[in-house]
């Protein structure tokens, strides 16, 4: 009957400040962002990218570096021990749901000698034994609201590590592409030293003959010295570019070698980005914002529960005696039981600015989220125009640099013949340099359009089911 009539005092405490309670509604606004029916550059029908999109590049070497880049990149790692921070911080935060149990004992021995003439009392021993319990009734949602903040954050976590490893991607393929087309571009510096020298010795042959002057070979020289100016600068930047890509995939600079030196070799595949409402689950970074908005709206709900009456329960039971022998006998049992109610008066007003903080943060969070959808609807839209454009901007630039090969060939004909000048050579010498130039140019543009509008496109990432904490109700 007493653990009865303890019931009841609690439920009537409970029903009292039930009286007193304001509604939990975070009173935030709901999210709300415009998502066109589909994609104004997009051509064909829809499909999205796979995990591993690189294979379809065509290039093994990639293939290995990107390997390499999962499970080696620093930043990928330091995301994954985030995670492993963010899942302990929901034991933290499962606490408070779940009752709190101690035990204890202690032993104590005294002795108290005997004075003249009088009897002694000797050695005493006593001992105690007992378990304390204390809960607090989540009645408000208080402990619950930041347990789910708890898991809205790790969920973050995970899409924030999926952000990085897109990114990763992203930047190990751009520069993998960058020193092909740096490689490729040294390839096509040294073919046009040799021409020029072979060019050169014809000039100076003229010379002899005298069909050409001075002047001729001096600007043939000029030409050739500036192609030779451009060597040192495009293998520093070769080397750099590699170094970075050691970084990336987690190795030292100088033990990462790089094979290719063609970005005509690389593949491009055709790309179907969907449907723009599809892009919200495939991109860890709308998920990562979304998961923020969860997590501040739990914390909303803890702030306001924390301005309602707080019921804790406390137990203690177990055995002490002032002797050993009697310590477990029924007589040396004890135990106690309370109920508290805290109500918040003098702090009520801190409380009350810690709940219109959090509700700032939410609002802020939630331009946020919106922001970075439209920023993925932005990107997408102009990886996809980059997509199409550099690929007849590559279609024009080949017809000019076979335009500019046969007007240099022609003009090498006509110059051994002695039916042009020297002038019109060269012209047409800088022409073709400066076309194959602007060829590997574009080409790795073209490159670059795939890497960008695939990781617009989420990379093939695909949000978990295990993960629908993070959408907000």
């Amino acid at each position: 009957m007493t653990f009865v009539r303890f019931l009841r005092a609690v439920g009537l405490v409970a029903l009292t400040a039930t009286a007193s309670a304001c509604a939990l509604d975070p009173d935030v606004p709901s999210l709300s962002a415009q998502i066109p029916e589909r994609f104004a550059n997009a051509r064909g029908a829809g499909g999205w990218p796979s995990d591993g999109w690189w294979r379809l590049l065509g290039s093994a070497e990639l293939n290995r570096a990107m390997e390499s880049a999962r499970s080696g990149n620093l930043d990928v790692s330091a995301a994954m021990s985030r995670i492993e921070q963010a899942n302990a911080q929901i034991k933290v935060a499962s606490q408070g749901l779940i009752p709190s149990l101690s035990a204890s004992a202690d032993v104590a021995q005294s002795f108290q000698g005997s004075r003249s003439g009088t009897a002694g009392r000797g050695l005493t021993h006593s001992g105690s034994a007992s378990l304390g319990a204390s809960y607090e009734l989540d009645l408000w949602g208080k402990n619950l609201s930041v347990r789910r903040a708890a898991e809205a954050n790790a969920a973050a976590s995970e899409f924030d590590l999926a952000t990085i490893v897109i990114t990763t991607d992203a930047s190990v393929a751009s520069t993998y592409f960058q020193i092909l087309a740096l490689k490729r571009r040294l390839v096509i510096a040294h073919e046009n030293i040799a021409s020029a020298r072979t060019i050169l010795d014809a000039v100076k042959a003229r010379v002899k003959f005298g069909t050409a002057s001075n002047l001729d070979v001096a600007q043939q020289e000029s030409l050739l010295d500036n192609l030779l100016v451009n060597v040192p600068g495009l293998e520093l930047q070769v080397q750099q570019s590699i170094y970075a890509l050691a970084i990336l995939l987690g190795q030292t600079p100088e033990s990462l070698k790089i094979t290719g030196s063609n970005p005509d070799a690389i593949r491009i595949p055709p790309i179907r980005p969907g449907l723009p409402s599809e892009l919200i689950e495939r991109r860890p970074d709308v998920a990562f914002a979304e998961a923020q908005l969860a997590a501040a709206r739990f914390n909303i709900q803890a702030a306001k529960a924390k301005l309602l009456p707080s019921i804790q329960l406390t137990g203690a039971g177990g055995f002490q005696s002032a002797a050993f022998r009697t310590l477990i006998n029924p007589s040396s049992q004890f135990y106690q039981m309370a109920a508290g109610l805290t109500q918040p008066i003098l702090d009520a007003y801190s409380l009350q600015g810690q709940v219109e903080v959090d509700q700032g943060r939410f609002r802020e969070l939630l331009a946020n989220y919106q922001k970075t959808v439209l920023v993925a609807l932005q990107e997408v839209e102009s990886a996809l125009v980059a997509y199409h454009k550099t690929a007849e901007q590559e279609v024009l630039q080949r017809k000019a640099v076979e335009s500019s090969q046969r007007a240099y060939d022609i003009s090498v004909e006509q110059l051994r013949a002695g039916i042009i000048d020297r002038t019109t050579l060269l012209n047409a010498e800088q022409t073709l340099f400066s076309a194959q130039n602007n060829l590997v140019q574009v080409r790795l543009s073209r490159l670059q359009s795939v890497i960008d509008l695939y990781r617009a496109l989420g990379g093939g990432w695909e949000r978990g089911p295990a993960l629908d904490v993070a959408r907000v109700p």
